[in-house]
Protein backbone atom coordinates (compact mmCIF):
# COMPACT_ATOMS: atom_id res chain seq x y z
CA UNK A 1 0.00 0.00 0.00
CA UNK A 2 0.77 3.53 -0.57
CA UNK A 3 -0.45 6.87 0.21
CA UNK A 4 -2.49 8.73 -2.93
CA UNK A 5 -1.04 12.00 -4.15
CA UNK A 6 -4.11 13.78 -2.24
CA UNK A 7 -2.73 12.20 0.84
CA UNK A 8 0.60 12.89 0.24
CA UNK A 9 0.15 16.56 0.04
CA UNK A 10 -2.72 17.18 2.99
CA UNK A 11 -0.16 15.24 5.06
CA UNK A 12 3.15 17.52 4.22
CA UNK A 13 1.87 20.01 6.07
CA UNK A 14 3.86 21.49 9.83
CA UNK A 15 1.08 20.10 12.26
CA UNK A 16 0.02 16.54 10.28
CA UNK A 17 4.31 15.82 10.28
CA UNK A 18 4.41 16.90 14.26
CA UNK A 19 1.45 14.57 14.48
CA UNK A 20 2.98 11.80 12.72
CA UNK A 21 6.38 11.57 14.52
CA UNK A 22 5.04 11.55 17.39
CA UNK A 23 3.08 8.33 16.84
CA UNK A 24 5.88 6.45 14.90
CA UNK A 25 8.26 7.76 17.33
CA UNK A 26 11.21 9.40 15.33
CA UNK A 27 11.73 13.29 13.98
CA UNK A 28 9.71 15.48 11.45
CA UNK A 29 12.53 15.42 9.30
CA UNK A 30 12.08 11.25 8.67
CA UNK A 31 7.91 11.90 8.20
CA UNK A 32 9.17 14.42 5.45
CA UNK A 33 11.50 11.40 4.17
CA UNK A 34 8.83 8.94 4.12
CA UNK A 35 6.40 11.30 2.47
CA UNK A 36 9.06 11.56 0.04
CA UNK A 37 9.47 8.21 -0.74
CA UNK A 38 5.85 7.28 -0.28
CA UNK A 39 7.06 3.09 0.10
CA UNK A 40 4.71 0.24 -0.45
CA UNK A 41 4.39 -0.39 3.10
CA UNK A 42 6.35 2.33 4.55
CA UNK A 43 5.81 3.42 8.19
CA UNK A 44 2.96 6.30 6.69
CA UNK A 45 0.61 2.76 6.18
CA UNK A 46 0.71 1.87 9.56
CA UNK A 47 -2.33 1.45 11.37
CA UNK A 48 -1.41 4.02 13.84
CA UNK A 49 -0.38 6.92 11.26
CA UNK A 50 -3.26 5.88 9.00
CA UNK A 51 -5.60 6.59 11.52
CA UNK A 52 -3.99 10.03 12.56
CA UNK A 53 -3.91 11.17 9.06
CA UNK A 54 -8.01 10.59 8.43
CA UNK A 55 -8.33 12.23 11.73
CA UNK A 56 -6.37 15.26 10.90
CA UNK A 57 -6.95 15.73 6.95
CA UNK A 58 -10.75 14.28 7.07
CA UNK A 59 -9.88 11.86 4.32
CA UNK A 60 -11.47 8.54 4.15
CA UNK A 61 -9.22 5.45 4.04
CA UNK A 62 -9.90 5.29 0.12
CA UNK A 63 -8.57 8.09 -0.42
CA UNK A 64 -5.79 7.83 1.67
CA UNK A 65 -4.20 4.15 0.17
CA UNK A 66 -3.60 3.72 -3.32
CA UNK A 67 -4.93 -0.03 -3.29
CA UNK A 68 -4.38 -0.99 -7.33
CA UNK A 69 -0.90 -0.71 -6.81
CA UNK A 70 -0.81 -3.09 -4.34
CA UNK A 71 -2.60 -5.75 -6.33
CA UNK A 72 -0.24 -5.18 -9.14
CA UNK A 73 2.80 -5.65 -6.66
CA UNK A 74 1.24 -8.62 -5.41
CA UNK A 75 0.52 -10.34 -8.65
CA UNK A 76 3.90 -9.40 -10.54
CA UNK A 77 5.67 -11.29 -7.28
CA UNK A 78 3.36 -14.03 -7.54
CA UNK A 79 3.77 -14.81 -11.48
CA UNK A 80 7.73 -14.37 -10.61
CA UNK A 81 7.56 -17.05 -7.96
CA UNK A 82 5.51 -19.71 -10.30
CA UNK A 83 7.75 -18.85 -13.58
Amino acid sequence: MKLTAIALSKVNTPAVRRELSGILQCTEQTIIRYIRKNEHNGPLTTLGAMEQIRKMTRLTYEEIIERGIVRKTALAERNKKAG
